[in-house]
């Protein structure tokens, strides 16, 4: 009797939240959606060997490395090195830190509808069956000639 309640307290364990009936782009299963919806925002990433890099985003690719425009490093030494431009591997990367002022709920959000659209707009649009894939309307420049070459032909 004890077990019963148990397990009817026992909310959501073992249970997946996803639907097998959503399918979400690949990039929504990893942290990959977080750092691209970033890109413009300036962000601190701290490496293994204890640097600091503080740049905007300019890209993030697919293996998680990240380019940084107008960065500045900072070594364990205090030493303050600017760059231009420069790519951190994700595989140095110890933590990234993203500012307080991001909302990062809404900037996913606005994210995921931008990729949404993209995805409409670059979406081949399936034909009905048994539908021609043009359809002549009366007004049509063809039919016009169609009616004067008949014309010519009776004369």
């Amino acid at each position: 009797m004890n077990d019963n309640n148990n397990s009817n307290n026992s909310i959501g364990v073992g249970k997946t939240f996803s639907s097998s009936n959503t399918r979400q782009p690949k990039e929504f299963k990893t942290l990959l959606c977080v750092f691209s919806a970033l890109k413009g925002t300036q962000i601190t990433i701290q490496l293994r060997s204890d640097t600091e890099f503080y740049g905007t985003i300019e890209n993030v690719d697919k293996h998680l490395n990240i380019e940084l425009s107008d960065a500045r490093s900072t070594n364990k030494f205090n030493q303050i090195i600017e760059y231009q431009l420069i790519l951190v591997q994700s595989r140095n990367i110890r933590y990234i830190h993203i500012p307080d002022r991001i909302d990062l709920n809404n900037l996913l959000f606005i994210y995921s509808k931008t990729l949404s659209d993209i995805k409409k707009k670059n979406q081949r649009t399936k034909r009905k069956p048994g539908t021609l894939p043009y359809k002549a309307d009366d007004n049509d420049s063809d039919n016009d000639n169609d009616e004067d070459i008949q014309k010519e032909e009776e004369e």
